[in-house]
């Protein structure tokens, strides 16, 4: 697979949040070596009423769940929307190598919108 076939898969997560009346973002966390996708999160904060159900946090926290460690390293985070400073901050701790967003977040993007 390549960037454009993930960003859909993570396009595909956000589509579940809408249909929850969530605001409509998407991620996926893919192992770099073998391609394969390890973990999916989309926004759930209405529905857990939790202000940290973002789709990159769940996604990350299913991870490291699914590989039994908290250090993502060697993975590639792909999401619908440029994370917020939370998510932004759970990619530095997880060690995610990398994210690839698909639309800048300029109310609260920390990944050059906002923040850089």
């Amino acid at each position: 697979m390549n960037h454009i076939e993930y960003m859909r898969e993570a396009l595909k997560e956000a589509e579940k949040a809408a249909s929850l009346g969530e605001v409509p973002i998407g991620a996926v966390l893919v192992d770099n070596a073998s391609g394969q996708i390890i973990s999916r999160g989309y926004n759930l904060r209405e529905k857990k009423r939790d202000p940290l159900a973002h789709a990159e946090i769940i996604a990350i926290k299913n991870a490291a769940q699914i590989l039994n460690k908290w250090r993502l390293t060697g993975t590639t985070l792909y999401v619908t929307v440029e994370p917020c400073p939370m998510c932004a901050g759970a990619v530095l701790q997880s060690r995610i190598d990398r994210v690839v967003y698909g639309a800048p977040d300029p109310k609260a993007g920390a990944a050059g919108s906002l923040i850089d």
